[in-house]
């Protein structure tokens, strides 16, 4: 495969249950320039042993920690890794909706201005085997809100010029979360698009999903106050 137009970033922790439908979901797109880089963040569940019917398909890397180094670590990782010129995320609990690849990247090679495009996502509340919740379409456009105070940027179902993702340094790393970061520099540089209305991504949330996880309040605090300096230092410069 020598012309990658996307490279699918998966990390991929504890998620034996559900990694399976998430892969397969890249696979069945209707797109075929693409690869899928999972990194397995030292899993302790079945993940290592779902991941082996993979180990001979041409369009997906595995590659594995020796320990959990976290989400931001491991979707770095990728980064270094990837061969696409653009780079969508899909969590490991997740799955992508038909035409997501096809489309994301089509509006993308459209709009060269746009550096990151994203749309809504149907959102899975689930516990076991059962719905919590009805299922709901999340989404808002990030340019009608402050984004140091919210994180409004649809991650899943999202996709972003690698060159781009490369030149901010890539995802935060820490317990804040690392999309959060990221976006907070990538508007700096380029325009992020939404899409209102296409639903390119499946968000499951569960007991055991990052979603679920407390935020580093301190570790918050800390990345608004770089943000701030360093869009103090771009406007003195400007």
């Amino acid at each position: 495969m020598d012309n990658i137009s996307v490279t699918v970033a998966m990390p991929a922790f504890n998620v034996a249950k559900f990694i399976v439908e998430s892969v397969e979901s890249v696979l069945s797109q209707e797109f075929d320039s693409f690869e899928l880089i999972i990194i397995d963040d030292g899993s302790s569940d079945g993940t290592p042993e779902k991941l082996k019917r993979y180990a001979s398909d041409p369009r997906i890397r595995i590659e594995r920690n020796s320990a959990n180094h976290g989400s931001g670590i491991s979707r770095n990782l990728i980064l270094e890794l990837a061969r696409g010129e653009c780079l969508l995320p899909c969590d490991a609990d997740d799955m992508l909706l038909p035409g997501a690849l096809e489309r994301l990247s089509c509006c993308l090679h459209d709009n060269p201005d746009f550096g990151v495009v994203y749309g809504d996502i149907l959102c899975l509340d689930t516990e076991g085997d059962r719905l919590c919740e009805k299922p709901s379409i999340v989404g808002q456009d990030a340019s009608q809100v402050w984004d140091l105070f919210e994180n409004a940027v649809n991650h899943g179902g999202s996709m972003m010029r690698t060159d781009l993702l490369r030149k901010v340094g890539g995802y935060a790393v820490g317990r804040v979360p690392d999309d959060w970061g990221l976006f907070l520099k990538m508007v700096e540089i380029t325009k992020i698009h939404y899409l209102n209305g296409h639903v390119y991504y499946l968000w499951r949330r569960h007991p055991d999903s990052q979603s679920r996880r407390g935020i580093n309040r301190e570790a918050l605090a800390h990345m608004i106050r770089e943000t701030v300096e360093r869009r103090k230092k771009r406007a003195d410069l400007c």
